[in-house]
């Protein structure tokens, strides 16, 4: 994506390429219109990915609902995030909150542009909640439309730049493909994450999960060096074997 903004004209090979892929599959066709819409706000490359963006959505077939619905869904959320940011008080801001999600009326079956390959259904009100970080990102639960499928936990952000998120992500993918190339695997599960729009996006929520903020704060705080470390103990914790503890110190040294 980031290569068709350096191409001299609108309609350059690379473009052509991307519009391929796109067209002959539905799971590359998703994330291009994803990427290209978050950046529809950009001036440099408006008018580029706007053709390419009508390109797609006149020849993607069925695939335009799909997104139609995503998008829908993403406007709901918007509307949500911004309306509690005017709200004072934590337990009206959370009445509120509940409240309008009450009145969002989502398709009856959609997926997210975070995950294509979930079918969401109807949002889970009396999980959902907002976290306390200063642009007051959604935490959403949605059930899945599968019956014996897990819910769907996400964190909804309009206010934040996921950009350098994902990209952060996506080296970490890299590095542990080569990695386990090399015989090396540091049991890495990379969360998904995805701009959407302007200061928009979405989260995976990692369940059952400890944040490096609240491990130093439960340890009383950083130590001089790494044996004292407190991430060193918690490492330790929770791998009793010497191997593991071996893996688990390895990545947090990368």
């Amino acid at each position: 994506m980031q290569v068709v903004k350096h191409e001299p004209y609108h309609a350059s090979p690379v473009g052509k390429f991307l519009l391929e892929k796109a067209l002959e599959s539905t799971t590359i066709g998703h994330f291009v219109f994803w990427h290209m819409k978050s950046e529809m706000h950009l001036p440099d490359v408006r008018e580029r990915y706007g053709i390419l963006l009508s390109s797609y959505l006149m020849l993607c077939g069925p695939m335009r609902s799909t997104l139609k619905s995503q998008n829908s869904a993403q406007q709901a959320f918007v509307s949500v995030a911004e309306d509690i940011k005017l709200v004072k008080g934590a337990e009206e801001r959370l009445k509120v909150l509940r409240s309008r999600l009450h009145d969002v009326i989502l398709p009856s079956s959609f997926s997210l542009p975070l995950n294509p390959r979930v079918v969401c259904g109807n949002l889970k009100v009396e999980k959902c909640k907002y976290m306390d970080s200063k642009k007051l990102p959604l935490w959403l639960v949605i059930n899945n439309a599968d019956p014996v499928g897990k819910p769907v936990y996400i964190i909804f952000k309009a206010g934040d730049d996921l950009r350098q998120d994902m990209l952060t992500l996506q080296m970490m993918r890299i590095m542990d493909k080569l990695w386990k190339r090399n015989h090396l695997d540091l049991c890495m599960n990379v969360y998904d994450c995805v701009s959407t729009g302007n200061e928009i996006g979405m989260i995976e929520v990692v369940m059952n999960a400890e944040t490096t903020s609240g491990i130093m704060k439960g340890a009383g705080g950083v130590a001089a060096n790494f044996r004292e470390d407190p991430i060193a103990n918690w490492l330790k914790d929770c791998n009793p074997t010497e191997e593991e503890y071996k893996k688990a110190v390895d990545l947090k040294n990368v």
